[in-house]
């Protein structure tokens, strides 16, 4: 069963102490995670191109490019800082998808993207790799999966030490798994052979789109189209059996979950990104587990009206499953820790290096419970009237349990 401890400024025996982590001796190592980035520059478009046929995201292309030129520098310094003070190694800096933001019109612009976003990274992140999940923007356009094949593949192995063929890929550290799942050709064949007769620790599937909806856009996840739910259900399955901790984005939120299916439980942490101001805003915050549900439709009212009632149903369908659940709309980052007997995640706003959110989600212990979460006073959260329940920041404890855990 999960045991997730929560407070503002540490982990309550655990690894974390104080608002200064201080590990050492502790983690067997680190890493960082990041949702999607989107890099983009001017150069990268034939806007001709885009014009005709993405009229919609020539506002959406300018934006992303002031924030590469403006934002992303000050988040990979910050990440980059934090590398070089931690006490214990630091084995990648994991993307969940999204890298960059396509639409460029043709393979040569495509690829041009891929190598400055490539370069940029590869600047501030010498001496550990940059490992990433595919996602829907990367291969978005003309050529763009022949592309990501020719330029992030390769680089992906090269920094592996080993060919890396398809989007779908393992990693091995310590006695964890880390399995990068391609959440634009899923493939649960594949899945299923990699994980089979695994013992890792913690196994952590990084995927770009999430497993389980956890707002507005509740039929953007993995196996939501319709006709998918015997594939969705074999998804479950075997990240609730190996007890997973999957890392994801694509809605450009911040969530924590967990989630119970037949065969165990599995927690989920989705991160964004694409930080639009160094301080990282924190909106539309709750932690409820009785806010999940339909009304999260509330948090966009005006989103696909067509499928309005599907989305409600889809939430209506998981909330029963669903243990903990923490939602806020921000940007930012992520370190996480693997102790020898306990995750810990550390979530950052914007370019901050003091975290505001300090978890240990580990596969080990007795009934899911949660600690009070204290209220960060030199964080004043902007909190909407969303149509939720009332927002809380203290947690009650052992809200849930997994049936079935050992």
């Amino acid at each position: 069963m999960y045991v997730i401890l929560a407070t503002l400024t540490g982990i309550v025996g655990g690894c974390i102490t104080g608002k200064k982590t201080s590990t050492a001796g502790r983690a067997d190592y680190g890493f960082i995670f990041l949702g999607d980035l989107h890099f983009d520059r001017p150069g990268h478009h034939d806007m001709d191109w885009v014009c005709s046929n993405y009229p919609g995201d020539v506002v959406q292309i300018q934006d992303y490019c002031r924030i590469t030129e403006e934002h992303t520098p000050g988040l990979f310094g910050a990440i980059s800082g934090t590398i070089k003070e931690r006490p214990h190694p630091v084995f990648a800096v994991v993307q969940a998808g999204d890298f960059v933001e396509g639409l460029c019109g043709s393979y040569e612009l495509q690829r041009i993207q891929f190598e400055e976003a490539k370069t940029f990274a590869e600047g501030y992140f010498k001496t550990v790799p940059f490992l990433i999940s595919k996602g829907n923007h990367d291969i978005t356009g003309p050529a763009a999966q022949e592309a990501y094949r020719d330029v992030i593949l390769p680089w992906i192995g090269g920094q592996l030490g080993r060919a890396v063929t398809q989007a779908s890929y393992a990693v091995r550290r310590s006695n964890d798994l880390f399995i990068f799942f391609d959440a634009i050709r899923p493939d649960l064949d594949w899945l299923e052979e990699t994980l089979r007769n695994s013992n890792a620790r913690h196994t952590f599937f990084v995927t770009h789109k999430p497993v389980v909806p956890f707002d507005a856009r509740a039929n953007w996840h993995l196996f939501a189209e319709e006709g998918a739910a015997a594939q969705r259900e074999r998804l479950l399955e075997l990240l609730g059996r190996h007890r997973a901790i999957v890392l994801c984005g694509h809605l450009h939120a911040y969530s924590l979950l967990s989630r119970k299916t037949a065969g165990g439980g599995f927690v989920q942490l989705a991160a964004n990104s694409v930080v639009r101001q160094k301080e990282g805003a924190i909106e539309k915050y709750f932690v409820s587990k009785d806010a999940y549900g339909a009304d999260l439709v509330s948090l966009e009212p005006s989103f696909s009206p067509v499928t309005l009632e599907v989305r409600k149903h889809n939430l209506e369908t998981e909330k029963p499953e669903i243990g903990f659940f923490e939602y806020a709309r921000t940007a930012g980052w992520c370190f996480i820790q693997c102790c020898p007997d306990k995750v810990v995640v550390e979530v950052y706003p914007g370019c901050s290096q003091t975290p505001w959110r300090v978890y240990d989600i580990s596969l080990f212990g007795g009934n899911y419970t949660i600690e009070k979460a204290k209220p960060d006073a030199g964080r004043r959260h902007q909190r909407e009237d969303t149509g939720m329940p009332e927002i809380t920041v203290e947690v009650e404890a052992g809200i849930g349990s997994f049936p079935g855990h050992k």
